[in-house]
């Protein structure tokens, strides 16, 4: 007789607290695919979940192995990133390959679709995206929030100034600035300052090829800000530092509303506020490349390996600030 596959998935309970289940595999759905998970980092968005609980299993920045197909999923033993916005696949946006805009969203997977805190995850096809041979899993998973939004991110603001972005400010170093920090430099802009209380996610900055910055006072400093923080200081800062004619990319958040201030310096400032979301597949080709390039620097420097079982001391620790960004693996070292 076969043996049962079994699936253990982690559960937020809500005030910080981990549960685990280990049932035995179902079958799948019609017109899903299933993934073995390979890699599930864990993000900051992650922790309103660990407050709050979750209705599903959460993680959404995962890496798999399909081993089961469906129609449109790319074939079993297909290494695949999961791309997290469940689109319709026909609306204008999806159309146009511009799927983490879609007009008709069912929700996030890891957030209204269980998600890669588990041993298997069942996926719409639409969400699988091959990885390519040559980029590990513990690189490919920063394709997503890290290096995807960012990239995302730094297009969008580009587009706003006719040469291109040619100074940039990161405001807040957590794992997304320092994706903005890596992809900028990958993107070959050629002034990248960078900016956070701490000292040590400073240096992490520093260490990746940013300048630190110092004067925060002086206004109309530079031409792009990426505030990645969501702290309100933080957003008061990027929009007196930013040039006029120039951009603020408003990536961080938080649960406070993003103020446009009634001071004179602000009525009197002409620029773009950015804000974006995710990143399209019609960029992902383009994702790959600034991975291979720099993806592996900054795996090495942000990211510690962890266990499922151990989700919910990790996740103390990731608040405690002691992992910068962490990763479930259930592949061997």
């Amino acid at each position: 007789m076969t043996e049962a596959i079994t699936n253990t998935s982690a559960h937020f309970q809500g005030s910080g607290v981990v549960s685990f289940t280990t049932e035995q595999l179902r079958d799948v759905r019609p017109g899903l695919a299933r993934i073995r998970v390979d890699v599930c980092a864990l993000c900051g968005s992650d922790k309103r979940l660990l407050a709050s609980g979750a209705a599903v299993v959460p993680g959404h920045e995962v890496v798999g192995t399909v081993v089961e197909s469906a129609p449109g999923a790319p074939e079993a033993g297909t290494r695949v990133v999961v791309f997290i916005p469940v689109s319709c696949g026909e609306c204008k946006a999806c159309l146009e390959h511009q799927n983490n805009r879609c007009y008709n969203l069912e929700g996030l997977m890891g957030w209204q679709f269980d998600g890669g805190f588990a041993e298997y995850m069942d996926v719409p096809p639409q969400c699988l995206i091959p990885v390519p041979d040559d980029i590990p899993s513990d690189v490919a998973v920063l394709a997503l929030d890290t290096f995807g939004t960012a990239a995302h991110a730094l297009r969008l603001g580009a587009r706003t100034q006719p040469d291109g972005i040619q100074k940039l400010l990161v405001i807040g170093c957590g794992p997304l600035g320092l994706g903005v920090v890596s992809v900028a430099l990958a993107m070959g802009i050629p002034t990248v300052h960078a900016w956070d209380p701490n000292e040590s996610r400073l240096e992490l900055a520093q260490k990746l090829g940013a300048t630190a910055a110092r004067d925060l006072e002086s206004i109309n400093q530079y031409q792009v800000v990426a505030e990645v923080s969501g702290a309100e200081a933080a957003r008061a800062t990027a929009q007196n530092l930013v040039e006029p004619g120039g951009a603020i990319l408003a990536l961080g958040e938080s649960n406070d509303p993003y103020v446009m201030p009634a001071t004179p310096r602000w009525r009197r400032t002409d620029c773009f506020t950015v804000r974006s979301f995710y990143f399209p597949p019609s960029e992902v080709a383009d994702n790959w490349d600034l991975l291979r390039s720099h993806g592996a620097r900054l795996r090495d420097t942000i990211m510690t390996p962890t266990r499922l079982g151990d989700l919910e001391e990790t996740f103390t620790r990731f608040l405690d600030g002691d992992f910068v960004k962490p990763y479930i693996t259930h592949e061997e070292n």
